[in-house]
């Protein structure tokens, strides 16, 4: 089973506007509409089953619509990973509803979002949720500079200190941009790595050395989609040199093991 960890997905009613927002914030282009419809499609051109699909709320009054949308998809194949905000009043509230609704995780973005990994916020959300659902946050810079980047490899292994039950799964394996500090401050903690949008970008000897040296079991695979293409990362994926079933364990086995089989 080939199991995306992190997609990105908008409603129908949005999309445009949104993929206009991020392309010009951001100087990427999507590679397919984002849409649950243009996601499936997408999968199926490049062979994948199943993918973890994500959605951002850039303020706390979003989180209820975002979330919403994510679990009334009812489509087998995409798994919801809700949002929640830390400026909400009612984060206790929201992490409840959403593990009511049967969501198998949740995706924070500091940049995107608007805060530190120092705000009193970020640390009831993860107190909230605790060991009852992953967490997958952004690590490392944006494609475009920034003055400040918050989840830095040292802070995100500081973030897991405070928070040792929290199932954390840090994105572009650890920190885009910032592989070299990945392998001084988070290789061999007790956290997940999402081998999403690094590609063609860090080195496949790194990306090799520190899946091989943080283990196998602990590293998924995720496309960032519309932003790369699925293909794109399987390919990666593949010419690393792991056997296979090692490359089984990070193209799905290793998701499906941690989200409970769903």
């Amino acid at each position: 089973m080939v199991f995306d960890s992190h997609a990105h997905i908008f409603p129908e009613q949005l999309v445009d506007r949104a993929m206009e927002v991020l392309s010009e914030r951001y100087g990427a282009e999507p590679v397919a509409r984002a849409t649950p419809a243009g996601l499936l499609r997408h999968m199926d051109e490049c062979g994948v089953d199943r993918a973890m699909v994500v959605g951002v709320a850039t303020k706390p009054t979003q989180v209820e619509s975002i979330n919403a949308f994510l679990t009334d998809l009812h489509e087998p194949r995409l798994v919801p990973c809700g949002s929640l905000h830390p400026h909400s009043e009612d984060i206790d509230g929201d992490v409840e509803r959403l593990i009511d609704a049967g969501v198998r995780g949740v995706k924070l973005q500091p940049h995107f979002q608007g805060y530190g990994l120092d705000d009193p916020g970020l640390d009831r959300i993860l107190h909230c949720v605790g060991e009852r659902l992953p967490v997958l946050i952004h690590g490392g810079d944006e494609i475009i500079a920034l003055p400040e980047v918050e989840p830095t490899p040292s802070r995100l292994a500081e973030l897991h200190r405070r928070h040792p039950r929290v199932r954390l799964i840090l994105a572009h394996l650890g920190g885009y941009q910032r592989w070299d500090e990945v392998e001084k401050y988070l290789v061999g903690q007790d956290v997940f790595l999402d081998a999403s949008y690094v590609f063609d970008i860090c080195s496949d000897e790194q990306i090799r050395r520190i899946i091989a040296t943080h283990g196998i079991e602990r590293v998924v695979w995720g496309s960032d989609f519309p932003w790369q293409t699925q293909a794109r990362g399987l390919e990666g994926i593949r010419r690393l040199g792991f056997s296979e079933q090692e490359v089984a364990m990070l193209l799905g086995g290793n998701l499906a093991r941690l989200l409970g089989n769903p």
